[in-house]
């Protein structure tokens, strides 16, 4: 980047350009400038450099009518992330590309006759011969672990008691013995959801949200405050499913697929209801999996806090209802792998 100078523009900057390429298929300078209230010179000099080492591409306009046709920005889409889920035993290896879309799933089927050590170095092996064999490695961003529950770096382990045996495993060290040279980040997998879910709020970063993940096992969340995930002492500050809200019951104990769909929906609102009590959020994001229909348990979760919590319209926190194809979890994993990758490479480059 000897003749793309980088040094006079702020991080958010660059990174507001680059989200925007990477959000649509191919966008103009000039639409960029106006979807980021950034000047169209400083939407040139960033998007020219991103140009240079390769992170974007561009190509004409193309239109029947005279005129000077524009340059067309899109993301490469030869770069991806790498996404290893570990959240159940069924392990799952998933590449990600930079839109956030996945290009290739590959699963793997737990072998009751193996320990779960030999069946995580089977599905290791046999993702890790998949991506050296089928793609260019040179173009991996970075490696992304979902795990269970909360990951400590200092021990390289992770707190999952519906899982213990994942607790015995080194999963870093593990993993670096089939890519080493990847960049690696290990996270719960509903904290990785709630950065997904969270970045499509307005304004998300100057409000307090709180993510909620109700499946038919357990009920975990996160904890938002002004763009900063509150983990806690003991890394469990949005541990919702732990919540009492009935006697000697907890949340994850009282909300279950076998119960009427109003029983669960009262005790959600309960647990709910003494969240905002303490935490006064901006918004409330539920994601659903444990009914087909996640909107309208939300919608009936909201008719209660008013019928029942005495919440008016004015008072309740906007409730948003998560849904997508893809796992949350994969898409938090990529975008904080992409935005890792596109630092390094700005100022890497830029040195």
């Amino acid at each position: 980047m000897e003749n793309i100078n980088l040094k006079s523009i702020r991080w958010e900057s660059i990174k507001s350009v680059f989200l925007a390429i990477a959000h649509t298929d191919k966008v103009s300078r000039a639409d960029i400038s106006a979807e980021t209230d950034l000047s169209l010179m400083t939407v040139g000099k960033v998007a020219d450099a991103l140009l240079d080492i390769g992170i974007i591409e561009q190509s004409k306009e193309t239109r029947a009518s005279a005129g000077r046709r524009a340059g067309l920005l899109s993301i490469n889409l030869d770069n991806f992330a790498v996404i290893f889920d570990l959240s159940c035993r069924n392990f799952c290896c998933c590449i990600m590309d930079m839109q956030l879309n996945p290009v290739q799933t590959i699963p793997y089927s737990y072998i009751d006759s193996l320990s779960f050590p030999e069946n995580l170095e089977r599905f290791l092996q046999n993702a890790s011969s998949y991506l050296h064999g089928n793609t260019d490695m040179q173009h991996c961003v970075g490696v992304g672990v979902s795990v269970p529950g909360p990951y400590f770096p200092d021990s390289d382990r992770t707190l999952c008691p519906k899982q213990p045996y994942l607790e015995t495993v080194n999963i870093a060290s593990t993993i670096r013995r089939y890519l080493p040279d990847s960049p690696l980040f290990i996270e719960a997998g509903y904290n990785a959801a709630a950065a997904s879910n969270i970045a499509a709020i307005p304004n998300y970063k100057d409000k307090t949200i709180l993510y909620w993940c109700i499946s038919d096992e357990s009920i975990h969340g996160a904890v938002v405050h002004h763009n900063e995930l509150l983990r806690g002492a003991h890394h469990l500050a949005g541990n919702f499913g732990n919540m009492i809200v009935s006697p000697a019951k907890i949340l994850s104990a009282a909300v279950k697929p076998t119960n009427q769909l109003e029983d669960n929906a009262l005790e959600l609102a309960r647990a709910i209801h003494n969240v905002i009590c303490i935490l006064d959020p901006d918004t409330i994001i539920l994601e659903c999996t444990m009914y087909e229909n996640g909107a309208d348990f939300a919608d009936l979760v909201r008719q209660i806090l008013q019928n029942k919590f005495g919440f008016t319209d004015d008072s309740l926190p906007q409730i948003t209802v998560a849904s997508e194809n893809t796992p949350h979890a994969y898409r938090g994993l990529t975008m904080h792998l992409r935005e890792s990758w596109l630092h390094d490479r700005v100022f890497r480059d830029k040195e």
